[in-house]
C-alpha cells in the first residue's frame, strides 16, 4: 500500500491541492480581461446602479438570463465585482473537478481508487486552462460544465430528477451546455436508465431559474428569447478555437454551418450506435464517451470560441489518469488550448493558430480512433454496468 492508498492521506492530499488550486487562482483576481471590462462590469454597475431585482427585466445584454440573475444577486454582497465574479466561477471549478474525480474514483481499480482520484483532483484542479478560464478571466465555461457534468453522474447513480434539473441549469447558463446532451441520450438509448419523460424536468429547471426575472418583470419566455438571440449571435464557421473550420475561416456560413451541424450529428450518430451495441459499459467508458462527444461538438460545430471545448478537454485529462494511451494527447490538448487562451486574452503569439489547429484535430482523430475501435471490437450482446 502507498502512501495514498488510504482515506486519511487521501483526504489531507485533496485538502493540500483546494488550497494550491485557490491560490493559483489568486494570481490573476486583480487581473480584467476584454470580456469582462466590455460585457461583465456594465452589467454588473447598472444593475447594482438600478439596485432592485426589476434591473433583471430591463437588462439586453448577449448573454443568458441565468448568468444575469445570479449578476444580480452578486451585487448585493459587499464585495467587489471582480472578487465575487470570480469567486462563482471558482467555485463551480471545484463542483466540474470534483465530478470527474468521482467518475475516476469509481472506474479504478477498487485498490487503487484513492491514488487515482487524488492524481485527477490534483491535476485537474491546477491544469492551466481551468486556473485562466475563472482565475484570469473570470468566464463561466466552469457554471455550465459542471453542471452538465453533475447532471449525468447524478442520472447515473439513480437521481434522474435531480440530473434533468441540473441538465436544465447547465442549458440554462449557456447553449454549449447542449454538449452534455449527446451522452445523456447515447446513455438513456443503452440502459433505459431514466424514463425519456424525465426530459420534461429540463424546461421546469428553466423556468425556476427564470422566476427572479419574471418577479422583476420579465416575459415568461425570457430565457427562450436570449437562448435564441444567443444561437444566432454570431454567423460564422469559425470563431477562434482551433479546430477543423480554420483552415475554411471565410466559409459562408448559410451554407457550411448546415454542413458542420450535419458532420457533427453524422459523428455522434456513428459513436451512438457502437456504443448501445458494445457489451458492457463502466465510468472509464463513460468518461471516454464524455470526452469524445464534447469534443466533436467543439472540432466539428461551427463557431466555436477558443474556450468551448472546456468540458472536452477536463474529460480527457480526467481519462488520462487511469488511461495510459491518453496521456500525451491530453497534454498537447491541454498545451493548445492554454496557448489559444493566451492569445486571445494575454498578448501569447508564440504558436501559429493553424499549428495548434492541427494538434486538436490529431488529438480528437485518435480519441475518434481509440474510442469506436475499442467499441468496435466490443459489440455484441450487452449487459449494463454501473
Amino acid at each position: 500500500m502507498t502512501i495514498v492508498d488510504n482515506r486519511r492521506n487521501w483526504t489531507f492530499g485533496i485538502l493540500l491541492f483546494t488550497v494550491l488550486g485557490i491560490l493559483l487562482r489568486l494570481t490573476g483576481l486583480s487581473y480584467e480581461a476584454v470580456d469582462y471590462l466590455e460585457c461583465v462590469v456594465p452589467w454588473f454597475e447598472d444593475i447594482k446602479a438600478i439596485g432592485n431585482i426589476t434591473a433583471l427585466a430591463e437588462y439586453e445584454g448577449s448573454y443568458n438570463i441565468f448568468y444575469i440573475t445570479i449578476i444580480y444577486f452578486l451585487t448585493l454582497l459587499p464585495l467587489p465585482a471582480i472578487v465575487s465574479v470570480k469567486l462563482v466561477s471558482v467555485l463551480f471549478d471545484y463542483l466540474a473537478v470534483a465530478v470527474l474525480t468521482a467518475f475516476v474514483y469509481d472506474a479504478a481499480p477498487p485498490e487503487r481508487r484513492y491514488r487515482y482520484s487524488l492524481v485527477a483532483y490534483a491535476v485537474l484542479i491546477c491544469c492551466p486552462t481551468a486556473v485562466i478560464n475563472s482565475g484570469y478571466m473570470a468566464q463561466c465555461e466552469s457554471i455550465w460544465a459542471g453542471l452538465g457534468l453533475l447532471s449525468f453522474y447524478l442520472i447515473r447513480k439513480g437521481h434522474p430528477v435531480w440530473g434533468m434539473l441540473s441538465f436544465g441549469c447547465a442549458l440554462a447558463m449557456k447553449p454549449q451546455g447542449v454538449f452534455i446532451l449527446p451522452i445523456l441520450l447515447i446513455d438513456w438509448f443503452y440502459s433505459r436508465r431514466y424514463s425519456i419523460f424525465h426530459l420534461l424536468w429540463i424546461p421546469v429547471a428553466i423556468q425556476l431559474i427564470s422566476i427572479p426575472a419574471m418577479i422583476g418583470g420579465s416575459e415568461w419566455y425570457v430565457f427562450y428569447r436570449f437562448f435564441r438571440q444567443m444561437a444566432g449571435q454570431y454567423p460564422y464557421v469559425y470563431y477562434y478555437y482551433p479546430n477543423f473550420w480554420t483552415y475554411l475561416q471565410d466559409a459562408p456560413y448559410y451554407v457550411f454551418g448546415k454542413v458542420a451541424i450535419f458532420s457533427a450529428m453524422i459523428a455522434l450518430l456513428l459513436f451512438a450506435v457502437l456504443f448501445v451495441r458494445a457489451k458492457s459499459h463502466d465510468s472509464r467508458d463513460y468518461l471516454e464517451a464524455i470526452s469524445y462527444t464534447s469534443m466533436t461538438c467543439a472540432m466539428i460545430l461551427p463557431c466555436m470560441h477558443e474556450r468551448y471545448n472546456f468540458m472536452g478537454e477536463l474529460a480527457l485529462v480526467a481519462c488520462s489518469v487511469i488511461t495510459p494511451r491518453y496521456r500525451v494527447p491530453a497534454l498537447l490538448l491541454i498545451l493548445a488550448s492554454t496557448q489559444c487562451y493566451g492569445q486571445a486574452y494575454l498578448g501569447w503569439f508564440w504558436v501559429p493558430h493553424e499549428l495548434l489547429a492541427a494538434v486538436n484535430i490529431a488529438v480528437y482523430l485518435y480519441v475518434a480512433y481509440r474510442s469506436m475501435s475499442v467499441l468496435w471490437r466490443t459489440s455484441g450482446e450487452k449487459e449494463v454496468c454501473v
